[in-house]
């Protein structure tokens, strides 16, 4: 249960159910890029906030087991690692010894380890061990030095009293390279034969507890693919089964929650041909749903530990509240003057430089340039989303798979709008060469056969809309890639409740809540339709102001959307738009 995906003010309802259920440990991982968005600017605020929910934990009387990484997959936003991390060497290699990477790494375990060390067993506190690195046996690097630089500076920082473990699948191919003899080993499994599994996993251990843990009640989802679902069933089934044989379970995940903003990541291979992104819910099918709710699910499990061990009373679930239809006024395009004043700014390339090469994570970026006579553009690599404009027209959409993609021009302005839809996270090759694929235009862009040269580049992060202030629309256009909408209703912020924004009839985008960015819809894919606004997230800003919502729509645009007390993220979906 990831501190970082749930509403700081749920933390404790969500905790009590994870111990009403019969769970004493809750894991966590730790992402990098939370911490540290910009190089040596460290932030733990808000949801961000590790040190008050293991604080929490112990007050609960909860124990935790922490996942530092620095790679944490998770279906996050680049595995936890920060964006800036590949612009530090033209030749950095991650999760390997390399040393331009390896020195980054510990000089940010050098600022975490020391501030986690107060909350250790040995200190009075509740994180019973940490993990090393993260199912690293299914990295083909296999570099154990690396693994071995990492457990070193565990150690020298924590001590050799704390228990320090790794993950991997029950497969020796994988715990091979995964672990070290100092090390104990777990492995991570959803079904199969349990006998097996442990017994693998008990060869690289000398002696200890058979332990999963991640034990799958639920699955990931990706946009453009049906909602996965797991049977309560057999999962209440394959953990009484483990719990009988006397393992240690850990549920991946017990409760997911939400990749609100540009947190979801995506899968992919090495060269972004697969490239599938993750959708922003992060319900997992869990026994707590998205909005922290008891399911079925939840029950059955309780049912089950009840035979093992105590379990407590649960919390009522929050209320959820249907607002209804908010209309929806168009207030223009996001490349506007008056909107990039606001919330954008601009720079010069000489060749077109990635998002990272121009210090921005996720959002977009535009390209722009005067073509002076007809010709044939050539863009190579785009990443991932890439909206051809000229003189504010679209003429061609490449999308996250097209490469080496071919235009014919006319003289005119063109703006080549490029969306971001989040770092990939699975794919292990790709993590030896991260440049592959930064976002935004990594190759040349030709015209004819010659590269084209000096562009102006617009940076519009779009990490929140507190930026814009001047909300009267600067003038009447037609839709655009990037049109911008803002709708408001008569609720203040110091009544909002939980509720959900029902994003059909829109296309693709990014949805607002009282500014703070919700994450990416894309109901044209499916098959998540709803986004989970929290009221917390409303009532952290001016409590006595209207509720709005901004949407920044880049294909299909509607006149309202519904703010509905249902989730729904198991919609119709179309492959075919990634």
């Amino acid at each position: 249960m990831h501190y970082y995906r749930i509403p700081k003010p749920y933390w404790k309802d969500r905790l009590l159910k994870l111990k009403g259920a019969g769970f004493n440990t809750v894991q966590t991982y730790i992402p990098w890029n939370q911490h540290e968005p910009v190089k040596g600017r460290i932030d733990f605020s808000g949801r961000k906030d590790l040190f008050s929910y293991l604080k929490l934990c112990s007050d609960l009387g909860i124990l935790v087991l922490l996942r530092p990484g620095p790679f944490i997959a998770a279906e996050f936003e680049f595995g936890g690692f920060p964006s800036w991390l590949p612009t530090q060497s033209k030749t950095i290699s991650f999760r390997t010894s390399e040393p331009v990477y390896l020195k980054n790494v510990l000089t940010w375990f050098s600022e975490l380890l020391p501030m986690l060390a107060p909350y250790l067993y040995q200190q009075g506190g509740p994180v019973i061990g940490l993990q090393v690195e993260n199912e690293y046996g299914s990295n083909p690097a296999c570099d154990k030095p690396y693994l071995q630089s990492l457990t070193q500076h565990f150690r020298a920082t924590l001590g050799d009293d704390i228990l320090l473990y790794t993950v991997d699948g029950p497969g020796k191919g994988m715990l091979n390279c995964g672990t070290l003899p100092e090390l104990y080993n777990t492995v991570d499994f959803g079904g199969g034969n349990i006998s097996s599994h442990f017994d693998i996993q008990a060869q690289y251990n000398s002696g200890g507890p058979p332990v999963n843990i991640e034990f799958y009640p639920g699955w990931l989802s990706h946009w453009g693919s049906k909602f996965p679902s797991k049977s309560r069933t057999a999962t209440a089934n394959k953990l009484d089964e483990m719990l009988a044989y006397g393992a240690s379970i850990n549920m991946y995940m017990f409760h997911g929650g939400s990749n609100f903003g540009y947190t979801s990541g995506a899968k992919g291979n090495k060269d972004a041909t697969n490239f599938v992104p993750h959708t922003t819910s992060y319900d997992y099918d869990a026994p707590l749903n998205e909005a922290g709710d008891t399911t079925l699910k939840y029950w059955d499990i309780r049912a089950v530990n009840s035979k093992y061990g105590p379990v407590y009373e649960v919390p009522k679930n929050s209320t959820k509240k249907s607002y209804g239809k908010v209309e929806m006024v168009y207030w223009g395009s996001i490349l506007n003057e008056s909107f990039i004043n606001q919330c954008g700014s601009e720079t010069y390339n000489v060749q077109p430089l990635s998002m990272e090469e121009n210090k921005q994570t996720n959002g977009v970026i535009v390209y722009s340039k005067m073509i002076e006579s007809a010709g044939t553009l050539t863009v190579g690599k785009v990443r991932d989303r890439a909206y051809l404009l000229l003189d504010n027209k679209l003429v061609f959409t490449i999308k996250g798979k097209d490469s080496n993609v071919s235009v014919g021009l006319t003289p005119g302005r063109l703006d080549i709008v490029v969306l971001s839809d989040g770092h990939m996270n699975t794919g292990h090759v790709h993590m030896l060469d991260p440049r592959n694929y930064m976002k935004g235009i990594t190759e040349p862009v030709l015209f004819g056969t010659e590269p084209m040269l000096n562009w102006v580049v617009t940076l519009l992060p779009l990490d929140s809309m507190s930026c814009l202030h001047n909300t009267t629309p600067p003038h009447n256009q037609p839709f655009l890639p990037g049109s911008l909408y803002i709708g408001q209703i008569e609720t203040t912020c110091d009544t909002a409740t939980d509720t959900f924004v029902d994003t059909t009839g829109w296309g693709k985008g990014v949805t607002f809540f009282q500014t703070l960015n919700l994450g990416r819809h894309w109901p044209l894919a499916g098959p998540q339709l709803t986004l989970y606004a929290p009221g917390p997230f409303c009532r952290g800003q001016q409590s006595d102001s209207r509720i709005t919502i901004h949407m920044v729509e880049f294909e299909q645009a509607s006149d309202h959307v519904l703010l509905t007390d249902k989730s729904n993220l198991r919609g119709p979906v179309d492959p075919s738009q990634l």
